[in-house]
């Protein structure tokens, strides 16, 4: 039965995977189907944009030769026109002047006619009268009838002469038609001799309207062809903008995160080659005398830790580190009463703390960190201790009489270096309870002694304290995590406290609280907390 039950569970397991990568490849299918012309459309817009770019200046460039076609096919025009005009003119002056000289020759003719038939009558009256005068002034019969015969003669004379007026007349009125049919003749050769050397203009002008028209209507076509093109490109910059944004800033893009990704490694091979090398030339730093007196003691690292409070004693703890009674608890809102400043800034508020029961010689308490199972605990007991620097942030208890006090060094590179200027010192009789990641140890120094900087929690104040750089560049370049550039040196005769894993920490926090935790650590480094 168990195994026919087993057989049908693995066969249901089977079919369910089978129907999930089924339903998995069906949707895959799907994206696939729906997101590929989107994507294929997306790629090729670029592609497009060239083209209707490379179409649009093709299309202005055509309009421009369109332009200067026309405009020379204008100019062309135009000279015709001026051209013809000018023509037009002339002929008319030369007509005119043609006309006047044909009208001037007839008029001249016609006032030599009559000038000399005017001169004839003249002469031939005077004779007659001078006759008259000779033969009509006596009585003589002969010459009486030689009056009336003169008389007769100029009577014949003036009919004569009348219808030599009446001649000229008629001869007169010849000339003139004869004059208005040469003007005539003259004007008609003169019109198609005009026409036959303007025939060829006037073709040649009419061809330049009909191109001009021609090139107008190609003008507007490709201006129609522009504004499409222009929509289509709209309409692809704006179906694709962030695409076209990106391609456009990919340059700019790509130099602001190679600066970005290269400014660590080169900040780190400065500090390398040209930083720690001037700071390791500068005078170590000396916190207190040292040859002065005093102990100090340590236990080993613990994730729990009982510590004892003597008769009369107080036992200070950060809330939440006192894991046994508690009973006669108080608050106590500042480490040292006598300097709240000082007290606030290095974290030490708001401690729980317990006294010493009545009757009692030694009060035990259990320690223990209430919400990390990283952490470790340790005890440093001083006697008559000018002082240990120590990070105030790692210390969650303390018993007897430590006192508290802060050491600047501004001026100090060696303070600079590892972003550290000021040193918080506990000194006085007592124990401080250490808190650290990874485990967390002491070791005596008697000579020389090098940490990482990162895990060091503290050291003796009558130690000289100095830095220098790591001993290995590449790690360091690509991970100073792991390998950080400044080691912390101590000489002298003392004790360095330090941790065995800090990261610890650092691994359990959120995003939000890692941006958080780079900005407030740094801070709490530089004031020794």
């Amino acid at each position: 039965m168990h195994l026919l039950a087993a057989i049908v569970t693995t066969l249901v397991k089977s079919a369910l995977i089978l129907v999930g990568l089924m339903g998995l490849l069906f949707l895959g299918y799907l994206v696939v189907a729906e997101a590929g012309p989107t994507v294929r459309e997306v790629m090729e817009a670029p592609g497009r944009l060239d083209e209707l770019q490379t179409a649009t200046l093709e299309n202005v460039e055509a309009i421009a030769v369109r332009h200067g076609e026309a405009t020379a096919h204008r100019a062309r025009h135009t000279a015709l026109t001026m051209r013809l005009d000018a023509e037009q003119a002339r002929f008319e002056e030369e007509l005119e002047a043609d006309l006047r000289a044909i009208e001037t020759a007839a008029n001249e003719q016609m006032e030599r006619v009559r000038s000399t038939v005017e001169e004839n009558r003249r002469a031939v009256e005077e004779s007659i009268r001078r006759a008259e005068a000779e033969a009509c002034s006596t009585w003589n019969p002969l010459e009486w009838w030689a009056c009336r015969a003169v008389r007769q003669r100029m009577r014949d004379f003036q009919q004569s002469s009348q219808r030599q007026r009446e001649l000229l007349h008629d001869t007169s009125r010849h000339l003139q038609e004869r004059a208005r049919q040469d003007s005539e003749a003259h004007r008609q050769r003169a019109q198609e001799r005009l026409e036959l050397e303007t025939a060829q203009w006037r073709e040649e002008l009419h061809g330049s309207v009909a191109r001009l028209d021609e090139i107008e209507r190609e003008r507007q076509a490709l201006e129609d062809q522009i504004a499409q093109l222009q929509a289509e490109e709209a309409i692809l910059r704006e179906a694709n903008w962030l695409w076209m944004a990106f391609q456009r800033q990919w340059p700019q893009l790509l130099l602001v995160a190679l600066l970005i990704f290269s400014a660590p490694f080169l900040r780190r091979t400065l500090w390398y080659f040209v930083g720690m090398p001037l700071v390791s030339r500068a005078e170590p730093i000396q916190l207190t005398d040292r040859h002065a007196n005093g102990e100090v003691t340590w236990s080993e690292g613990a994730r729990t830790l009982t510590v004892g409070v003597p008769q009369g004693g107080r036992l200070l703890a950060r809330p939440g580190y006192i894991q046994s009674d508690r009973q006669g608890a108080k608050s106590e809102i500042f480490f040292d009463r006598t300097a709240p400043n000082l007290s606030y800034l290095s974290g030490l508020v708001l401690l729980t703390r317990l006294d010493s029961g009545d009757g009692e010689e030694l009060r035990e308490v259990n320690l223990g960190t209430p919400d990390d199972p990283d952490a470790y605990l340790m005890r440093i007991d001083l006697k008559g201790h000018p002082g240990v620097v120590l990070r105030a942030s790692h210390v969650v208890a303390l018993t007897g009489d430590i006192k508290i006090r802060s050491a600047w060094r501004l001026s100090s590179l060696h303070a600079w270096a590892t972003s550290q200027v000021r040193f918080l010192i506990f000194s006085g009789t007592g124990s401080l309870i250490l808190e650290g990641y990874g485990d967390v140890s002491g070791r005596a120094v008697d000579g020389l002694e090098e940490k990482r900087m990162h895990l060091v929690l503290g050291f003796d104040t009558r130690l000289t304290y100095q830095t220098r750089r790591t001993a290995t560049f590449l790690p360091y370049l690509v991970d100073p995590g792991r390998e950080p550039l400044v080691v912390d040196t101590f000489e002298g005769e003392g004790a360095v406290f330090f941790e065995k894993n800090p990261t610890a920490r650092t691994r359990r926090r959120t995003a939000g609280e890692a941006i958080a935790g780079f900005f407030l650590d740094a801070i709490r480094r530089l004031l020794g907390l």
